[in-house]
C-alpha cells in the first residue's frame, strides 16, 4: 500500500496513544477494521478513528464483512489528503478556567460561536 507523504508527514506527528495505535496499524495492514480495533482493546471502534480524525489526519469509512461473525462491521482506510485540516495536530484542545470565566463574563453562559 501506497501512502500519500503528506498523511505520512501528519500521522508522524501524531503522540495520543489511541491514534497513534489505529495510525500505526493502518500503516501496517492497509485498513483498520471493528474487529482488530476489538482485539487491540479498543471496544469502541468509531471513538477511535474519531481521535484520528480529530488529529487531523482524513479517514474513509468502509463497509465490509466480518470474517468471524459474518455481519457488516466498519473498516477505517486512510482518506483523501486534499481534505487535510491544518492546525488539527494535539486533537481537541481544552480551555483554561481563567480563559472560560472571561468568557462568561463578556457573552455571559451562553453558546456564542
Amino acid at each position: 500500500m501506497t501512502v500519500d507523504p503528506r498523511i505520512l508527514e501528519l500521522c508522524e506527528k501524531v503522540t495520543a496513544k489511541r491514534p497513534r495505535t489505529v495510525i500505526d496499524f493502518i500503516l501496517k495492514h492497509g485498513r483498520v477494521t471493528t474487529d482488530d480495533l476489538l482485539e487491540l482493546g479498543y471496544a469502541h471502534a468509531p471513538r477511535a478513528a474519531r481521535d484520528v480524525r480529530e488529529q487531523g489526519v482524513p479517514l474513509e469509512t468502509i463497509s465490509v464483512t466480518s470474517e468471524r461473525s459474518g455481519r457488516r462491521m466498519a473498516a477505517y482506510t486512510f482518506g483523501d489528503p486534499g481534505l487535510i485540516k491544518a492546525g488539527r495536530i494535539g486533537g481537541r484542545k481544552a480551555f483554561s478556567k481563567p480563559f472560560k470565566d472571561r468568557l462568561i463574563a463578556l457573552y455571559g453562559s451562553r453558546e456564542a460561536f
